[in-house]
């Protein structure tokens, strides 16, 4: 699973995304999910919007985005093989904890990839931060 990350966006823009895809139904948040998993857009033109950009503020270019999925796993097996070797148990909570973490990682990218990967609907009155400098 590589990287898809989305436009680099203000911190006050990101949390406006965010509070605007929690504010819709539940069941139209999940019908977005759904429909772009199977490679179609959601009906409604604002729904659809509203989650591109939720989707673009969740996979910001940062550093835990830019990880491979596989390397917190592979961490956590690490730090359990260490706790094992050495008798140390609070390696392996460590590890238990790191291989959470990263499937959690892993469980966001896979609900968000979907819809940064659908291409923004040009009617949705929505200009990203970079359209805005300009």
């Amino acid at each position: 699973m590589s990287a898809v990350l989305g436009p680099e966006m203000t911190p006050q823009r990101r949390a406006t995304a965010l509070r605007a895809f929690h504010t819709l139904p539940r069941e139209d948040r999940r019908d977005a999910v759904a429909l772009a998993r199977q490679g179609r857009r959601h009906p409604d033109e604002r729904v659809a919007a509203v989650a591109y950009w939720w989707a673009a503020a969740v996979l910001q270019p940062r550093w835990y985005n830019r990880m491979p999925f596989w390397l917190p796993m592979a961490v956590g097996l690490v730090l359990f093989a260490l706790a094992f070797a050495t008798d140390f148990w609070s390696l392996a909570i460590l590890g238990f904890l790191v291989v959470v973490v990263g499937g959690g990682q892993v469980r966001q990218r896979m609900s968000t990839t979907p819809l940064l990967m659908m291409m923004r609907p040009p009617t949705a009155g929505d200009v990203p931060d970079e359209e805005l400098r300009a």
